[in-house]
């Protein structure tokens, strides 16, 4: 892979048809978003790290969303998502342990983590709580919003330093 593709995003309308509709869309946004920071980037350049001391890249944060979406796989009760999300067994910073080499893998990583994440919570309820845990699937759902939006702004900051794009 030479260049990661530039996704298009479409703006959540501004009247949703209900709330499930608007966490959806608003979540969408997001997740769009963080792959829209990393359109057109190179491995190399998605890898590069922010300001020391921080290990924070790029990569490193479509690695540790993909991860983050297991709030939504708890829903499907299937085995926890792997992929190629640990390439180093027992890590403890495995978001900060990037290879530019598997930055494909780690883009169908995130893409597969959020295709099961769409899966498992369909047809859901907004007031089903997350299996063995005291968190509704509203919960999650603000709690995935907002922990996007955090990281798209860590992420708008990384892309300006990588080549000076900013917006969006």
């Amino acid at each position: 892979m030479s260049r990661w593709i530039k996704p298009d995003r479409l703006e959540p309308p501004v009247d949703p048809v209900d709330e499930r509709a608007a966490l959806d869309d608003r979540l969408e946004f997001q997740r769009t978003t963080l792959l829209l920071k990393c359109g057109g980037l190179k491995p190399e350049q998605l890898a590069l790290r922010s300001v020391p001391p921080s290990r924070l890249s790029l990569l490193g944060l479509v690695r540790h969303l993909s991860a983050v979406e297991a709030w939504f796989h708890a829903y499907d009760e299937q085995p926890d998502h792997q992929f190629f999300w640990d390439y180093l067994p027992g890590s403890k910073n495995r978001s900060d342990n990037v290879d530019i080499t598997r930055a494909a893998d780690d883009l169908a990583s995130y893409q597969a983590s959020v295709a099961r994440s769409r899966a498992a919570v369909a047809g859901r309820s907004l007031d089903d709580r997350s299996p063995g845990e005291d968190y509704t699937l509203r919960w999650i759902y603000l709690h995935m919003i907002e922990e996007y939006a955090r990281h798209n702004g860590h992420a708008d900051l990384l892309r300006e330093r990588i080549d000076g794009e900013t917006g969006e």
